[in-house]
């Protein structure tokens, strides 16, 4: 089978590709010429395209089985460019394959999407959920939990906070974290294309430790110094002189919050081992000391 990634870069672009790849003849898209090559290495066809508009998607979209849409995240230069990565790319989505022909679409989603949440990042995928739970294509919806992995800006801004002195956490730091590795997600997502039944729901996909974002803290560092916990515009502000670009205060607002699944276990409902927490931070730490992307 043939199958189409959106958004493809980052850490759990290069982790659904390499995983989808085993199985299938993989497409990709992705905004920068830069972010296509790392893919191409790995064995991707790979499209440099913004896919804002459908026909930029049903060029590439013939004989593929399954969609898998990874468009979106919290940090967006404008309340409007939030909206459009989240929901709007989803419709074009969602659109361009039903044209082509598509069976199966992929939505990576977050735990508390929902259209009446306060919160513009949650509202926005919870309305993008909806347009693909009634787009009358087969369908599946991962809602994971904070993905790491070299790379990744969850993650990244994590490392960068907890290696401040003192360190730096977004929120109380007794909100419950389960990450789950980018591996373990991009075997999940390949898992779901090869399933060989109709497909229509919803599941969730957490790493299988659960930790306060305090003790995440002190596993980083080693050491027992008490964070400073943050909120709103001074997480923000943090965040962006420990990273050295733009963050705001609803991509900060959305790291204070508890991280669980909320939603049936996608690792036992296709059958994929999850990596324990502390075996997937050596590895990654593995894959920074030897200059790998992730």
């Amino acid at each position: 089978m043939t199958v189409l990634v959106t958004g493809a870069s980052g850490v759990v672009g290069r982790a659904v590709v390499k995983s989808l790849l085993a199985l299938d003849e993989v497409r990709a898209t992705v905004r920068r010429p830069d972010a296509a090559e790392p893919l191409r290495a790995l064995g991707a066809k790979v499209a440099v395209r913004e896919a804002r508009h459908v026909d930029e998607l049903t060029e590439i979209l013939p004989r593929c089985h399954t969609l898998v849409h990874l468009i979106g995240g919290p940090q967006q230069p404008t309340p409007d460019e939030l909206f459009w990565a989240n929901h709007g790319s989803v419709r074009v989505a969602i659109d361009a394959a039903r044209e082509a022909g598509t069976k199966r679409f992929v939505l990576l989603s977050v735990p508390g999407a929902a259209i009446e949440h306060a919160h513009p990042f949650l509202r926005a995928k919870g309305l993008a959920e909806e347009v693909v739970e009634t787009s009358g294509l087969e369908f599946a919806i991962v809602r994971a939990a904070h993905v790491y992995g070299l790379g990744g800006l969850w993650f990244t801004a994590f490392v960068q906070g907890a290696a401040a002195s003192p360190p730096v956490v977004c929120g109380p730091g007794t909100q419950e974290l389960a990450p789950v590795l980018a591996d373990d997600l991009g075997a999940v997502i390949a898992a779901i294309d090869d399933h060989a039944g109709r497909l229509q729901g919803t599941w969730g996909l957490e790493g299988p430790d659960v930790v306060t974002a305090d003790a995440l803290v002190a596993i980083l560092r080693g050491d027992e110094e008490h964070p400073v916990h943050l909120d709103g515009q001074p997480a923000a502000r943090a965040l962006t002189d420990m990273l050295e670009r733009p963050m705001d205060a609803v991509t900060a607002s959305w790291f204070a919050m508890p991280s669980r699944a909320d939603a049936s276990d996608a690792a036992a409902s296709f059958g994929v081992a999850r990596t324990g927490l502390l075996d997937g931070l050596r590895a990654t730490m593995a894959d920074a000391a030897g200059g790998g992307e992730g």
